[in-house]
């Protein structure tokens, strides 16, 4: 190419690139990004220990980028959080498509007539399924201090139910308060309709057309799909939903999702401040133009469809500041077009994809205090905690690592190696079948446990120190779960 010419712009991508057999690679320069501004990304991401487990680009029907942070990794199914909001919406669209949930705006006393029927505000029986959709339904959500509303939602028999008796505290259709609780309604609503989960619509009616198999959903004691959160995927599907919805619900020449319903359930219904919207389920910018929306979750989780660049990306995370990882990631979009090949900085790009995968080196573990050898093998019991924890037992030996073993309430004493050497020991939790990560640490303040539930998303620490009698745990979560002090006394 001569000298000064610029590159010649990308043609509109034929309609057979459809990742539904897997996505088709391609150069970060081909597709208008820059290889090394990729790379520069992800270390400063390491450097910065930004808790990334994944980032996946797609743009112009090419994925271009499919990075892992250790101890994430490659086709591991990662929990979407709210996310799976999105996901509900868009079953909400293939039941009204087929006539189930024809009107959006009918009531609750139609839609869950004998939930309503008893419930304390008559008012509550005219709050529409849209109003769920959009963050108006006006039921409140705040939790008391220390208190989990969803954790308590979930030792309830019946979760809808829970939902319905919560107080109203704005007229349905008013103003947004995001309540992630309440968009389990929508799924309830679903199964009444359909007599089907949204699970078994979403697993017939998107992921089998978009090739989707490794996944998985939970449902509440009545079979409704928790509507709010907890849908697993792995990173390079989770892309798939993300350009179904860039392509308007229209996946090969097939209508996967009503057009009509995902332009409305894109289109804003809900002010939540300057530059951000809320539609059926979605985060809309209804600054850009066209305007950008994802679809996004507690820990950093996010779907972000870019339709003006063509262009979606995939963060996985356990606490992740996603508004600070995009940057990074968007600063290497550079053109519309091509830009020239760079093969030395696509194998910078490779080099470092494969270097973040890997365990950090070990480091020398710090020298344990006297007090580890009294409680090394002895069983202290916990007080009552938002985890269920009942008991923890720590033994510790020569080498850099030592052995943890927990006992959750109602469950199987469970064990787990501990890293003492500054990379952490995986082990299988037998109640999710994910992995851990468990790393301890030595310091004036006691000894710390990282608990990292990785593609579960939350990571818990827990500081255990002497007290008489026992031993007091400063227990929190990265995500701001949980921070309590709890005493432990001897078995």
């Amino acid at each position: 190419m001569a000298a000064g010419c610029a590159p010649p712009p990308l043609p509109p991508p034929p309609p057979e690139i459809w990742p539904t057999h897997g996505w088709t690679f391609s150069t970060p320069e081909s597709q208008g990004i820059d290889s090394n501004a990729l790379a520069n990304a992800l270390e400063s991401i390491r450097a910065k220990q930004i808790p990334v487990h994944s980032v996946f680009i797609e743009r112009n029907g090419y994925a271009v980028l499919d990075a892992y942070f250790f101890p994430f990794q490659k086709n591991e199914r990662h929990d979407l959080a709210s996310i799976t909001k999105s996901v509900t919406s868009s079953v909400v669209g293939i039941a009204r498509g087929e006539g189930a949930l024809a009107d959006l705006n009918a009531p609750l006393s139609m839609l869950l007539p004998d939930e309503t029927r008893a419930l304390d505000d008559p008012r509550k029986g005219a709050i529409a399924l849209s109003d769920f959709l959009d963050m108006t339904s006006g039921l409140g959500c705040n939790a008391q201090p220390g208190e989990d509303l969803l954790l308590e939602m979930e030792q309830t028999p019946d979760w809808a139910s829970f939902m319905l008796k919560r107080p109203l505290i704005s007229a349905a259709g008013g103003r947004f308060q995001y309540c992630g609780a309440a968009f389990h309604i929508v799924s309830a609503i679903l199964t009444r309709a359909t007599d089907k989960s949204a699970f078994d619509i979403a697993r017939t009616g998107i992921f089998l057309p978009l090739g989707i198999t490794n996944t998985a959903w939970p449902a509440d004691p009545q079979g409704n799909s928790h509507g709010f959160a907890d849908l697993e995927l792995t990173p390079p599907d989770a892309a798939k939903l993300g350009y179904l919805w860039l392509h308007r619900g229209s996946w090969e020449g097939r209508q996967i999702i009503p057009a009509d319903y995902l332009a409305d359930a894109l289109s804003p219904h809900a002010a939540v401040k300057p530059g951000i919207a809320y539609g059926y389920g979605f985060w809309l910018y209804p600054d850009h133009r066209p305007y950008d929306f994802e679809a996004n979750g507690r820990g950093g989780q996010r779907i972000t469809v870019v339709p003006g660049e063509n262009l979606v990306i995939v963060i996985t995370s356990g606490g992740a500041d996603a508004n600070v990882v995009a940057p990074l990631l968007g600063a290497a979009v550079k053109a519309n077009g091509r830009l020239p090949p760079d093969p030395a900085g696509d194998a910078n790009l490779a080099a470092t994809v494969a270097d973040i995968a890997r365990p950090p080196s070990p480091t020398a573990a710090a020298a344990p205090p006297p007090w580890a050898t009294d409680i090394s093998g002895r069983t202290y019991l916990l007080a009552n905690n938002p985890l269920g924890l009942h008991s923890l037992q720590l033994i510790f030996g020569a080498g850099p690592a030592a052995l943890l073993r927990l006992q959750f309430a109602h469950g199987p004493l469970e064990e787990y190696a501990v890293g003492l050497d500054g990379v952490p020991r995986l082990s299988a939790d037998a109640k999710s079948g994910h992995r851990v990560a468990v790393l301890g640490q030595w310091s004036a303040a006691g000894f710390l446990v990282d608990y990292n539930e990785i593609a579960r998303i939350d990571d818990y620490r827990l500081l255990l120190a002497p007290m008489p009698g026992g031993l007091a745990i400063h227990l929190t979560e990265h995500t701001g779960l949980v921070d309590m002090w709890l005493p432990a006394r001897p078995a």
